[in-house]
């Protein structure tokens, strides 16, 4: 055998006997067949085997049983990202004509998507009231197909009374879809509540580093695993062994990373919460969060992810304050080991509901020190109450 030969084939090799602690990383684009009738019959087994790597490798697999397993569903699909994982569960179940209820505090790219894609190929969208519960029934119509929840809203935080809405859209015959990134299956499992469809942004929690980017769609129904799985082969979606292997790594660590960053999280919002800069704390523990009884009856626990509303004085200062942070650096994701924060405006991301209390900062509370992290809240509050003379914003406090 000659040595170019040699070199392609120097891993073709089976591993025998040897087991480790975590699934080996299956990196494959082509998968081979033992005979050619195999090859002919191999989207026999497209469902649950392998085909091409693009469908599922057994390091995919494995993750995929894992989360499936954690969300006490069946099925899993995996997508690159949560975003595709929410677009691909609307395209794969809404089509023209139909008609399809998302909460007001959806994630913003879901939004986006509804009114300029779903809308353009004639979908009906409408938004509603996240304190709807089971007075839901009254928008449900005869051709209203699906129910969009997302509990909490990642900005605003607030919950939803998700058993109402499932068992409400249960009696009218819609499929219920919910975001549960912010709770994971370790908060909370929707489809223990009637949800038939949960999504969940794998970058975040479960990943938890900031290094990945994937998403996954858990079912309770084999019938919409399959219009699911067939959807990613029509537009080709798949996720790499690699980050497979990263997102299983942090599912492992996962709930003491969740666990840490929680108490250091309600640490920092009790102590803005006194602040008088700050006029409101929306975490759920506090008995003034929208839905705070109902993550009270249902999940009782957190994470490291809140926001509070400045005063009105303060409004004007919030980059300011924003830009002073040390160690919360700027960014748009959540539940990773490194802390962030974002400035955000809810008021043009509505039209079911109105947000009235202006900007609002976000905190995703990461794995440092409670007590560098305080520290760094401390010397960088002072920015929110100073004076900014609006013809000189960079020249800081003048006296009027």
């Amino acid at each position: 055998m000659d040595d170019e030969t040699r070199y392609v084939q120097s891993n073709d090799r089976p591993v025998g006997s040897f087991d480790g602690l975590t699934a080996p990383i299956y990196r494959a684009s082509t998968v081979v067949f033992p005979t050619a009738s195999a090859f002919e019959r191999r989207y026999e087994q497209f469902y649950d085997g392998y085909t091409y790597g693009l469908y599922g490798t057994p390091t995919s697999r494995v993750l995929e049983k894992a989360l499936a397993d954690l969300a006490s569903a069946s099925d899993t699909v995996l997508t690159p990202s949560g975003q595709s994982a929410l677009t691909l569960t609307l395209s794969a179940f809404v089509h023209p004509g139909d008609r399809i209820l998302v909460v007001d505090t959806c994630y913003g790219p879901v939004r986006a998507y509804c009114d300029q894609y779903l809308a353009r190929l004639g979908v009906n969208v409408t938004y509603f009231d996240p304190g709807v519960g089971g007075r839901i029934d009254t928008l449900i119509d005869p051709r209203t197909r699906l129910i969009l929840l997302e509990s909490p809203g990642s900005n605003t935080m607030e919950f939803m009374d998700v058993p109402a809405i499932a068992a409400a859209a249960r009696k009218r015959g819609c499929l219920v879809l919910m975001d549960n990134t912010w709770a994971t299956s370790l908060l909370y499992k929707p489809h223990l509540h009637g949800v038939d469809v949960v999504v969940e942004a794998l970058s975040k929690h479960a990943a938890g580093h900031g290094d990945v980017l994937m998403g996954a769609v858990t079912t309770v129904d084999r019938a919409l695993f399959r219009r699911l799985k067939d959807m990613t082969r029509l537009v080709g979606l798949g996720v790499s062994a690699d980050e497979c292997s990263l997102v299983l790594r942090g599912l492992a660590t996962l709930p003491v990373r969740m666990a840490r960053a929680a108490e250091t999280a309600l640490k920092l919002a009790e102590w803005l919460h006194a602040q008088p800069s700050i006029a409101r704390v929306l975490h759920p523990a506090f008995s003034d969060c929208p839905g705070h009884d109902l993550w009270r009856r249902d999940i009782g626990r957190s994470n490291g992810l809140f926001s509070v509303v400045p005063t009105k004085t303060a409004q004007p200062n919030i980059n300011a304050f924003v830009d002073a942070l040390r160690l919360f650096k700027i960014g748009a994701s959540w539940g990773g080991t490194h802390s962030l924060v974002a400035p955000q405006d809810p008021t043009g991301a509505r039209c079911a509901t109105r947000w009235t209390e202006g900007r609002i900062v976000r905190f995703s509370v990461g794995l440092e020190s409670p007590t560098d992290l305080l520290a760094d809240l401390e010397q960088a509050l002072p920015r929110l109450l100073r004076k900014i003379d609006p013809a000189n914003p960079l020249l800081g406090e003048f006296v009027p």
